[in-house]
Parts: C-alpha cells; structure tokens; sequence
C-alpha cells in the first residue's frame, strides 16, 4: 500500500473548512496508546556495512516494504546503498535538521492516539500499526500498511529545510508536518472504502475521494478540510463561492459519466488548477465535488459511516444526494 502522497501551510479560517460537530465522538474510555520508534536514530548511528546489514536484517517489513529490497539483484547492493546513505554529509544537513524540526514527536503521538481510537470507536477491530519514522535523503516519503507505518521526517520539514522534495509548487506545499496524521489516515480508509470494480465513470472515482475524504473527516472531527484534501482556506472558499460554475461545467460537459482516462485524469489528478474550468478552479477539482455530493448524501440519508464506506454503488450515493450545486 506504499503510495506517493499528494499531500501539505498556514490555513486561513473560512467557514468551509471548521470542525463539524456532528462528528465529535467520546472516545476516552477506548485504550489506544501510540509510540513513535525513531528508527532513524539506530540508522544514522550505523558505522560499517555489516553493521548495516544487521539493521537490515532486524527491520526486515523496512527493508522489503519500503526499502523495496526486492528489487536489487543481490542483497550486497542494498546494503552499499543504505551505507552510502548514512555516510553522506548532505543527508546528514537533513538528518540535523529533521532532529531539531522533530526533536518532541509527542504531539504527533498525541494526534495517531485521537485518530486511531476514532477509528476503533467505529471499527472495533481496528488493530493499532505500529508507527516508525525515518530519514532517507527524500528517497521515500511514506509507507502505509494494516500493521505498520513508516515516515521520512525530512519530507516534511517545511520551506525551511536545505534541500526540498523535487516536486511541483502545488504538491510541494502539502509536505509539512502538518499533514502527517491526515495523510496517513486517508490511505488508512482505503480498506474501509469499498468500490464497484466496474464502475469506470468520472463519478465513480469523484466518489472514491469523497468517501476518502469524509473517513479521514470522521476520524479527525477538529481538523480543518484543508488539511484533509490538501486545499488551501482560500481556494475552499473560493471553490464553495463557484461552486454553481464547477457543477454547471460538469453538467454542460456531459463528465459525470465518463469514461476516457485521458478526460478524467483533468478533474481528479493533481495539476496546479483546473484549466478546463478557469484558473481560480484549484486542480482534482473532481475530488472536492465528490467530497461535496457525500456530504450532501450524509445530511440527505443520514447512513453510519460504515454503511457509507462499504456502499459501492456511486450513481445511487448521487442520485440519493440530491445534489445540484448551490440554490
């Protein structure tokens, strides 16, 4: 379940993005405890090759998930890669930096224990992952399974840092720490958000990240929206301003129901801003309506979040939303 994130900025406050109080749960009596291994700790302290080898050995979901061991011919060369890793001085101006920046993990403790009891609370047999963190010269920034987590710190070290993920703007701005616990929870709902594997339409994917979305909503009731679909204050509240021009482009288009790759990689993919729309409209603007017609299905049908996540039937979440833009 390794995936690139598209993920993470100070966020203005509009009333499109504040907490919603219908999802605020008790959770206190649920006994979730999280502690964060710093695996990088142990990694950067290493000293040999057979000592990198040994670290290797005794982190071996690290070394096959997201060290992707599997893919160097001879165990040697992933050994003589993780070495030169920690012997390179540059990684260690990320390493240094990555320790003062994170030098008190607590906090994102304090937010994996929230939303995994949230989790528990509507999933009972939720079963805690264990959560390590790591520096890897931003090589690789997250790994998500049922089991384990794994975090690159020096992805998310903010416009401070000496060296940057080689990403676009819109993307690179995600990369704070900031984002950390929602990203990790969004791909956390994939197992939870169930799809029809037929259901090739525009709609269907809209769909997808609306459900994603409301999940990742439900396990972090206090979290702004931006936070959760990587949307600055401003172009929330410009979405929601525009909302009749965004719904009235995909009625004219004729988009809900299509099919072509080539046409829906323009509404869901990330891209700076949605030019088929005007400038203003912010990329995957396809996400964010998705994301609306579930809101809009919830507060029509009120179902539990599970009945939500395991209904596979996107036209029917649609139809049953009556949504049609703003009135």
């Amino acid at each position: 379940m390794k995936q690139l994130i598209y993920i993470f900025f100070v966020i203005t406050l509009f009333s499109a993005c504040t907490s919603r109080s219908d999802k605020e749960i008790d959770t206190s009596a649920i006994d979730v405890k999280v502690k964060i291994k710093r695996l990088e700790q142990e990694l950067f302290s290493l000293q040999s090759k057979e000592s990198v080898k040994n670290f290797l050995d005794n982190n071996q979901v690290f070394t096959k998930q997201f060290l992707q061991a599997e893919q160097y011919p001879h165990d040697s060369l992933l050994v003589n890669s993780v070495y030169q890793l920690v012997t390179d001085t540059s990684i260690h101006v990320l390493l240094n930096e990555t320790r003062e920046e994170f030098a008190d993990l607590r906090y994102l403790e304090q937010e994996f224990t929230d939303a995994f009891k949230h989790i528990k609370y509507y999933y009972p047999d939720f079963k805690v992952p264990q959560i390590q963190t790591v520096v890897t010269g931003l090589a690789n920034d997250m790994y998500v399974s049922d089991s384990l987590i794994i975090i690159s710190l020096d992805f998310f070290l903010g416009d401070s840092a000496t060296y940057r993920p080689q990403f676009p703007q819109y993307v690179l701005k995600r990369y704070r720490k900031e984002y950390i616990v929602p990203s990790v929870i969004l791909l956390l709902s994939k197992k939870y958000n169930l799809i029809n594997p037929a259901d090739r339409t525009l709609l269907g994917e809209m769909i997808f990240y609306g459900k994603a979305f409301e999940f990742t909503k439900y396990m972090m009731p206090s979290k702004h929206d931006s936070l959760i679909i990587g949307y600055t204050g401003d172009q929330l509240a410009e979405s929601d301003t525009n909302r009749n021009v965004i719904w009235g482009h995909f009625i004219e288009k004729k988009l809900l129901y299509e099919t072509s790759h080539f046409i829906k990689i323009k509404y869901v993919d990330e891209r700076p801003y949605t030019a088929e729309i005007g400038s203003k409209a912010p990329g995957a603007i396809g996400r964010w309506l998705g994301w609306e017609i579930v809101k809009a299905y919830m507060q029509e049908e009120k179902p539990n979040l599970q009945n939500l996540m395991k209904n596979q039937d996107a036209q029917r979440i649609f139809t049953q939303s009556k949504y049609k833009g703003k009135s």
